[in-house]
């Protein structure tokens, strides 16, 4: 499929079809030429993320959903993919934070 000529819709679908068939480097490839695309979209960082994650490069999973935040920094979720991405690198005191910031940003906020 042509980046240029895809709905970010169709993109997202060719990615996400990779990666259920645990395609995951062609799935980071096709997440990327959705963030390529339509780089204000935080879906393909999350799936960048999540193939990552899949793959054990943890490493790349924590920088991807880092993007994913500096797009949305109020998105809860990914904080909660960044706590558990910490936590299977080990890294304890990270997840606490990442997760304490997750359940923060659930909370109704007053008016």
């Amino acid at each position: 499929m042509n980046p240029s000529q895809a709905t970010k819709d169709q993109l997202y679908d060719q990615a996400l079809t990779l990666f259920g068939n645990n395609q995951l480097d062609e799935a980071v490839v096709a997440f990327q030429e959705m963030i390529d695309a339509f780089p204000d979209e935080i879906e393909g960082y999350m799936g960048v993320a999540h193939a990552y994650e899949r793959s054990e490069n943890y490493d790349g999973a924590i920088e991807a959903v880092k993007q994913a935040i500096e797009l949305d920094p109020n998105d809860s979720l990914a904080y909660s993919s960044l706590s558990a991405f910490y936590q299977r690198k080990g890294m304890i005191a990270e997840a606490e934070a990442a997760m304490a910031k997750s359940a923060e940003l659930k909370i109704p906020q007053s008016k």
